[in-house]
């Protein structure tokens, strides 16, 4: 099911061509996902012969332009004092001394340089072909300092002027108050140069770049701000005979992975890896390999050559369908070959664990780290859901954070349930079908930290083969949603109440489906149950749906924040649902309340105008 809606979402994926970014420009307070791998860069290489060194015991090797910055704490600069804001130890690297250290201004003070691009580069070629005799070659160095809003490039060049990205730090997760760590003191990054050098190269330069992430938004302080990069220890290092290494590895059901799945929602399993040959030998019968449960399943997928400097995918051969009943799965994965590798290291899979469960579906890991918010504007987060048996949904759960940078006690919020439209074209926002929503709900002290489930205004008979997505939302600030894993790019979603935008996060969130057929009802006391306003945000026009237990006379009353009437409606409604329309396109951007009177209650809810 997801295939078919990826194309809807491709509009806001950011046109830096080697990397999947942030969703949304961060601030300092927040950030609302981390950046996904897809460079290849192999892990702690021992072996190989070194051809080439550098430790900066003389600057002159390189050549730095820092784009007329001057000045302590502005760019590139090369000596054995850290000289930046954010850390006075600088890099622990093998050989100490001198080292190469990258500032732009002071982030604490607001001092960031807008619209900079800083250069490294080693002053003279390096002939890799006549010092090792092969094209066959690894780039690593030490480096240490952590990521916000940088773009830390590593390229090279054969002719000094075009230079090519072989390397950057997007893998690397963010640092904000939300979570996230420096590298490690030091961190050793290997780039494989193989596939871009020839056995004829022409001799090439080194570059390292820093830069902004989002050049679209070059005037925005905050995509400038930099903790710093060090780097040390410079080399060139010849390739292993034997070196497979994982680059990235799935499983799930089309394209979505659950760590928790109702029984009543199994469905065939996928497991995956793409596998690179990094070393200077062909490898043959290449197989990924998956225990389930210590022999409960076992599967391989079948036998492949891997050629040098080439990646395969390795998918295994037989699915693995989970009985419908209660169980916890624990998945040990590996891959083998004929050769024994000479840096088993990087060919190493995580366990995996997922359970079966009578009644959540989860996309989430459990273990909260960050969360999402949006700052002084509403917002809606969530996940993707595919179902596979019609079932009735009666609830959503949500996870809220705690401590200092928690939710905030008394904020107002929501959750909410669309469906998928799949022959809908364009945004993933022109797709969304409103399904339901809760009522209001109010952050309290006792919700934090904890999943808590919510019932919706009416159950909702979910369709098979459907994709819907659950979401938590709130029209204030003051609403964290705790986040939860990584989701593969346009699979958890993000909408932007201020500008009315979907985008989608790398972070899920955790937002949940819960099947429990003993949730009751919102109970009301009332004759009359109000559903939430839809479309929302609104254009020109939003609808509202009016359950009565009899036929009656209701008002509908809209006003701003502020109570200024806006409109009235007098409308005869007939039991059972009704659904009415309000015109909405003469009112301004902004947050406003509908009020519904049956003649006895008033029952209000609130829509966003775009």
């Amino acid at each position: 099911m997801k295939r078919k809606i990826l194309l809807l979402c491709l509009i806001v994926v950011s046109s830096t061509s080697w990397s999947q970014n942030d969703l949304k420009l961060p601030t300092m307070d927040e950030l609302l996902s981390e950046g996904k791998q897809n460079l290849t860069q192999s892990l702690e290489k021992d072996l190989g012969i070194t051809i080439w060194s550098d430790n900066f015991d003389d600057p002159a090797t390189w050549t730095i332009n820092n784009d007329g910055l001057g000045g302590v704490g502005y760019g590139w600069d090369i000596n054995d004092m850290s000289e930046g804001w954010w850390s006075s130890n600088g890099i622990n690297s093998t050989s100490g001394g001198n080292y190469a250290e990258l500032s732009n201004g002071d982030a604490t003070a607001n001092s960031q340089e807008l619209d900079v691009v800083l250069t490294m580069t080693t002053t003279d070629p390096i002939d890799v072909i006549a010092l090792g005799g092969t094209n066959q070659v690894t780039l690593e160095f030490e480096q240490y300092g952590a990521r916000f809003n940088d773009l830390q490039q590593i390229s090279i060049s054969t002719d000094g002027t075009t230079f090519t990205p072989v390397g950057d730090n997007l893998d690397k997760s963010v640092l904000s108050q939300s979570g996230g760590s420096p590298y490690d003191n030091p961190d050793l990054k290997q780039i494989n140069l193989g596939t871009v050098l020839t056995p004829t190269n022409d001799p090439i330069w080194i570059r390292f770049t820093w830069t902004t992430n989002y050049p679209s938004a070059s005037t925005n302080p905050n995509v400038w701000i930099t903790y710093g990069w060090y780097i040390d220890d410079v080399k060139l290092v010849t390739n292993p005979d034997n070196d497979l290494e994982v680059t990235d590895s799935y499983w799930g059901t089309e394209g979505l992975h659950y760590y928790r799945i109702p029984t009543t929602q199994v469905a065939p399993i996928d497991f995956q890896a793409s596998v690179f040959n990094g070393g200077v030998d062909a490898q043959t019968n290449v197989q990924l390999n998956a225990d389930i449960n210590s022999g409960v399943f076992t599967g391989s997928s079948d036998p492949l050559t891997v050629e040098p400097l080439d990646t395969t995918d390795l998918i295994l051969a037989i699915q693995f369908t989970p009985p419908a009943s209660v169980m916890n799965y624990t998945v040990t994965q590996t891959i083998t070959a004929d050769s024994t590798d000479d840096v088993p290291s990087n060919n190493e899979l995580s366990n995996i664990a997922f359970y079966v469960t009578d009644y959540t579906y989860a996309r989430d890991n459990n273990e909260a780290s960050g969360s999402t918010t949006n700052g002084t504007d509403g917002f809606e987060v969530g996940n993707l859901f595919d179902i596979w048996n019609d079932q009735e949904l009666k609830a959503l759960s949500v996870q809220l954070p705690g401590g200092n940078n928690g939710a905030t006690v008394g904020t107002e919020f929501f959750l909410k349930l669309y469906s998928l439209d799949p022959n809908a074209t364009g945004s993933i926002g022109d797709a969304l079908i409103y399904e339901e929503e809760t009522e209001p709900i109010i952050v309290t002290t006792s919700m934090l930290n904890q999943t808590v489930t919510f019932p919706l205004n009416s159950p909702v008979f979910l369709t098979a083969n459907t994709t819907y997505l659950a979401v938590a939302g709130s029209y204030t600030e003051g609403l964290r949603v705790s986040n939860a894993g990584t989701s593969d790019p346009q699979t958890s979603f993000f909408l932007d109440l201020a500008d009315g935008t979907w985008y989608y996060t790398n972070s899920t969130p955790i937002v949940r489906m819960d099947f429990d057929p003993t949730i009751g009802l919102n109970e009301n006391a009332l004759e009359m149950q109000v559903g939430t306003i839809f479309p929302n945000p609104a254009s020109d026009e939003a609808r509202v749906r009016i359950n009565l237990m009899n036929s009656s006379g209701i008002k509908i009353h809209v006003s701003d924040l502020y109570g200024k009437t806006l409109s009235v409606q007098d409308v005869n409604a007939q039991s059972g649902q009704n659904e009415f329309f309000i015109n909405t396109e003469s009112f301004a951007s902004g947050v406003y309340c509908v009020h519904v009177f049956d003649g006895l209650n008033t029952i209000t809810r609130k829509f966003t105008k775009k």
